[in-house]
């Protein structure tokens, strides 16, 4: 337990010695790692919103204004009898009407100066979760083919093609994370470099009294993960300021109805618990590669 102390408290005392290099390598690394912090936080609101979107009223089935009674009876027969349908509900063009001028009160005037309620009538359907992609393609293609049904909207297939480019950018994060993460691993082997060869005097005096190379090394590894730790913790709170300085933007609100989440806690701790790791791996290689000259 003295030897922790020991090896914190030099640690400590070595950062402190170079106040502009650490805080240079802090902000530096702060600010790598709040690129992966922002990734995470956008991948996981959309792929929130995504999931919202898909399970909320996934089909919707548009009917002509004059459709008859027959037809609709015939629509709701086909509804009922689909295994892959759970629930639907009939939305009349007057509902229709009265819930799009709540929701959008500044269009009252527009719609009333039409004469008419352009608006028509649907059937809002909820899909089993396990339903399969080929099983509702085949539901919405027979709606479509019935007689007094104007359009059938399927906001899985819009769903799917978000999801394609969902994938295309958990690729690309992989990518930008990998050469953020060995940037990270290059900025701290640089600096804590620099701090070996300032206490190499020091450390040859160690080694010429008998001290081992892992009581040696220690310090440095420990201001390695203290620079990775104090990064972290300043790369998330940094990210925290700018989604509440930004999140009553409209941008924002487009990906989430209540705008952006922040990380999760387990999330937080893993950023902080990589900067650490990252740290202490540049500070290993960069006493490794000076201890041998």
């Amino acid at each position: 337990m003295y030897e922790i102390r020991y090896f914190i408290a030099a640690a400590f005392r070595n950062l402190f010695e170079s106040k502009v290099t650490s805080l240079f390598t802090a902000v530096t690394l702060s600010v790598a790692l709040g690129f992966v912090g922002a990734y995470l936080m956008l991948f996981i609101n959309m792929k929130s919103a995504l999931d919202a979107v898909s399970e909320k009223f996934p089909l919707t089935i548009y009917v002509e204004d004059g459709i008859s009674r027959t037809q609709r009876d015939a629509l709701e027969k086909a509804l009922k009898s689909d295994p892959v349908v759970t629930e639907f509900g009939y939305t009349s063009k007057d509902e229709a009407l009265s819930e799009f001028t709540g929701a959008h009160k500044g269009e009252r005037p527009l719609i009333e100066g039409l004469g008419r309620n352009p608006l028509p009538a649907s059937y809002d359907v909820r899909l089993k979760p396990d339903a399969g992609v080929d099983a509702a393609t085949k539901l919405v293609e027979s709606l479509r083919g019935m007689r007094g049904v104007d359009e059938v909207q399927y906001l899985q297939e819009e769903a799917g093609k978000l999801k394609e480019l969902l994938r295309s950018f958990r690729i690309a994060g992989i990518v930008l994370g990998l050469g953020v993460l060995l940037g990270v691993v290059f900025i701290s082997y640089s600096t804590l470099r620099l701090a070996v060869l300032a206490h190499k005097d020091e450390i040859e005096v160690l080694k010429l009294m008998g001290a081992t190379r892992p009581f040696i090394m220690a310090p440095f590894l420990f201001e390695g993960v203290i620079q990775g730790v104090i990064a972290a913790s300043l790369s998330l709170g940094l990210l925290y300021g700018l989604l509440r300085a930004f999140s009553g933007a409209s941008a924002l609100a487009l990906l989430s109805p209540s705008g952006l989440s922040f990380l999760p806690v387990s999330v937080c701790a893993g950023i902080v618990l990589a900067g650490g790791v990252l740290g202490l791996t540049g500070s290993f290689f960069a006493f490794s590669r000076t201890l041998r000259m």
